[in-house]
């Protein structure tokens, strides 16, 4: 049984024990995802959201009643839990931290088996095995999450999975989610569908017209500055190298 968040709380001490205890009570169930489940393979990108995709579920009105039972588990915490039209979302609060849970569902999703390690012991608990959503199908939805949405947090993943983790892409994944473009910028509103090659030119365009000041204003309070140093010309390779591999024909299996 998870032990009880250490009290005052603080949201990494949230963060812990939402992960060890969905993991106890969900199992494989609960796929962690997002920069949270980053954060396990000792990626410095700071986050106080936890994101999960449940499977194998068809509707979120599947997950609502034990994610709100276990959530309640919290002694003291002041637990918000709302449906949306697409997610279920948990806003937690314990004396002056405050975590959000998000939580979507899927008839399957690729995951792996990781221990919480390093996050576990830089708050004194023992590790615990969760399960995360694996690296090429975070590493093809996080793509489509920054043509969404532009924004450099979304860059940096891609460049940590992909550099860092190397990670390769699901064509797949990606096609499907190019193929239904969700988006509220103007420029992309209107647009409800993209190819891989037109999502490659807008990775090369991108790239060339990344501001430095613009990455740094969003990302310093994400990241230490010894990761900010240099990491410019580290996105902008990053995202050159996949533009390329989408460019590229997929390989014959």
């Amino acid at each position: 049984m998870t032990a009880p968040v250490q009290r005052p709380a603080t949201p990494e001490g949230l963060l812990l024990w939402i992960m060890h205890r969905f993991s106890e009570v969900f199992a494989q169930h609960a796929i962690l995802k997002g920069g949270m489940a980053l954060r396990l393979y000792d990626c410095p990108r700071s986050t106080t959201d936890i994101d999960y995709v449940f499977v194998p579920f068809t509707s979120k009105n599947d997950i609502v009643k034990d994610v709100r039972r276990t959530l309640n588990e919290l002694e003291g915490a002041s637990i918000e839990l709302e449906l949306h039209s697409k997610m279920l979302r948990a806003t937690i609060t314990l004396d002056d931290a405050r975590i959000q849970v998000e939580a979507i569902v899927a008839a399957k999703c690729a995951s792996e088996a990781v221990g919480t390690g390093t996050f576990a012991s830089t708050l004194g608990s023992p590790s615990q095995v969760v399960r995360v959503m694996s690296a090429s199908i975070a590493l093809s939805n996080k793509l489509a999450a920054w043509n969404e949405r532009r924004l450099h947090r979304d860059l940096y993943d891609v460049y940590f999975l992909r550099s860092r983790m190397h990670a390769t892409i699901d064509r797949g994944v990606l096609v499907q989610r190019l193929s239904k473009i969700e988006s509220r910028r103007p420029e992309l509103r209107k647009k409800k569908s993209m190819s891989t090659q037109e999502f490659a030119g807008e990775l090369r365009a991108s790239a060339a017209a990344l501001d430095p000041k613009e990455v740094a204003s969003e990302l310093r309070p994400l990241l230490p500055e010894s990761e900010l140093a240099g990491l410019l010309p580290r996105l902008k390779s990053a995202m050159v190298h996949v533009a390329e591999v989408l460019e590229s024909p997929p390989k014959s299996h």
